[in-house]
């Protein structure tokens, strides 16, 4: 049994590595993190023919259209269930099927598409829809009859 951090950080990277031998390199870098007894610990796996991932190349490949996958996967749910959704709802939705998006790029991805008008939110508390399913209901003048 390991004496101190170091030594437990290395047999558990060594260990973490063999297990992972098998498996296909992956394209990206993978992160995870976790905490427990008081601690915090990042895990970062990458293919060791490419360089190390960093934060600033994240942000570059996410400024450049990372959320394009969301906006894609928001399309398919909201063709699928035919009916307004809010944007927790759309999260439940995306949830359910498989698609796990965090909340803030759900958010921003629903931004972009009124804004592309292809998802249109009248503020009418019933949510996003298609634009070709939401039809204004008109408000009788004073002046109609009926």
């Amino acid at each position: 049994m390991p004496t101190d951090h170091r030594t437990a950080l290395e047999r558990a990277a060594r260990d973490l590595l063999r297990s992972l031998d098998s498996l296909p390199k992956p394209r990206r870098g993978l992160r995870l993190v976790d905490t427990g007894g008081g601690l915090a610990c990042l895990i970062l796996v990458w293919d060791a023919a490419r360089a190390m991932p960093v934060a600033a190349a994240e942000r570059r490949r996410r400024a450049g259209g990372g959320r394009r996958q969301c906006k894609a996967d928001i399309g398919e749910v909201m063709a699928e269930l035919c009916r307004p959704l809010t944007r927790k709802e759309v999260l439940k939705a995306l949830s359910a099927a498989g698609k796990d998006h965090g909340a803030g790029t759900v958010a921003k991805a629903l931004a972009d598409l009124v804004a592309a008008k292809e998802l249109v939110n009248p503020r009418d508390r019933r949510g996003y829809r298609l634009p070709e399913r939401w039809h204004q209901e008109k408000t009788p003048s004073l002046f109609e009859n009926g």
